[in-house]
């Protein structure tokens, strides 16, 4: 099905490309050069239709002249063999398109911009980035290039040509490249981090506020930072900092934050600090971690009582499992349902649910991304709200 699929999308082409040449040469030709233009044109069709489809492309190529008039035509060939995943005919048709000296400057860019693609879709970047690094300065096709280039270097982890060219594309569009830019400083600072060059980190996450002060990410590095030195108040502060300007940074780091406030003998504050964000906040994570600390210091049943006081108000597949745990483990007996049951049915619930979700392609799993897998846009993994979820 899906052959003729694509032969009823090339046959079009392929027959407006030869009546459009039969037509143009019929006016300087004899009737036996026609018709061996159509001899070779039906031959064409006929190796396509017996799924020969490289011995057609030798017809094409040589039937339909390059020059301005068909040179859509070889273009549109040429997608459609990408399209098909068949990249390596499309690269034959794309060089021979940019082999041929008739054409117009822009047809030639254009051509070469196809042929980028074609290396991007076969995996060799390299060769991509050369054609693109050549385009980028062409006034008309730019931004395209540098578009080209950005993806480029967000998949080598090229983080430095990554800024470069989002710096280039934010002048290009008139519209902010802040997120991309400080997302990628984030990238630099978690691998100088990771290498143990805590200075270069630190210049790198003062960079990346710098383009954009909202940046959670950027705190949590200085908060992750500051806990390698032992600096516990100044983690404490730039984890609260994470969290008031994003409030989808709890699911991450309250953990994080908890147990510096219990190294630094700050549990009570740390417990009215958690009190005002359950009252601000819809999550159940903050509230779980409230209930934990309640059923140490003013007992499990009172535990109990607050989240189902939370439940009822929104109810929560997580919170219900931590009643559960409570009932189960510890003979609290404040539900009248069978613990064993509830305990069984809220672990098959939750088991390989998703906790985040990408807002922009819906991608979803369970550990967080601050660059989408999927769709690669940056900050755009959220918690996953509701029962399920948050």
């Amino acid at each position: 099905m899906n052959e003729l699929i694509w032969l009823f999308l090339l046959l079009p082409i392929a027959a407006a490309s030869g009546w459009m040449l039969a037509r143009r040469r019929s006016m300087v030709r004899n009737g036996r050069q026609t018709s061996q233009l159509s001899s070779n044109y039906f031959r064409g069709l006929n190796y396509l239709l017996n799924e020969q489809p490289d011995k057609a492309i030798e017809v094409f190529l040589k039937l339909a002249e390059v020059n301005q008039e068909t040179v859509e035509t070889h273009l549109a060939l040429g997608n459609l063999f990408r399209r098909r995943g068949e990249v390596d005919k499309a690269i034959r048709f794309h060089k021979h398109i940019i082999s041929r000296s008739e054409l117009t400057g822009e047809q030639r860019t254009q051509a070469l911009l196809e042929l980028g693609d074609d290396y991007m879709a076969a995996g060799l970047l390299d060769r991509a980035e050369k054609l693109f690094a050549e385009l980028v300065d062409h006034e008309e096709h730019s931004r395209a290039a540098c578009m080209h280039l950005l993806s480029i270097y967000q998949q080598e982890r090229d983080w430095k040509k990554a800024i470069e060219q989002a710096i280039r594309l934010g002048r290009l569009t008139g519209e902010s490249t802040g997120v991309m830019v400080s997302q990628f400083y984030c990238e630099i600072a978690e691998q100088a981090r990771g290498q143990g060059d805590v200075n270069a980190a630190q210049r790198a996450v003062r960079q990346a506020r710098r383009f954009r002060p909202e940046c959670s990410r950027a705190r949590i590095i200085e908060a992750r930072i500051a806990v390698e030195e032992d600096r516990l108040d100044d983690a404490i502060e730039a984890y609260r900092f994470a969290c008031d300007l994003d409030e989808g940074t709890y699911t991450q780091i309250l953990d994080e934050l908890l147990e510096c406030f219990r190294k630094s003998g700050r549990m009570d504050e740390a417990r009215e600090w958690l009190e005002q964000v359950v009252k601000d906040y819809s999550g159940i994570s903050p509230a779980l971690a409230l209930a934990r600390m309640m059923a140490e210091s003013d007992g499990q049943r009172e535990a109990a009582n607050f989240m189902l006081r939370r439940l009822q108000k929104r109810p929560s597949v997580r919170g219900m499992q931590y009643i559960a745990a409570l009932m189960i483990d510890r003979g609290v007996g404040e539900v009248d349902l069978d613990p064993e049951m509830l305990g069984e049915m809220v672990r098959r619930l939750l088991d390989g649910q998703p906790m985040y979700q990408c807002q922009q392609c819906g991608f979803s799993g369970q550990t967080h991304h601050w660059q989408c897998p999927s769709c690669r846009q940056w900050e755009s993994t959220r918690p996953v709200t509701g029962v399920m979820g948050e």
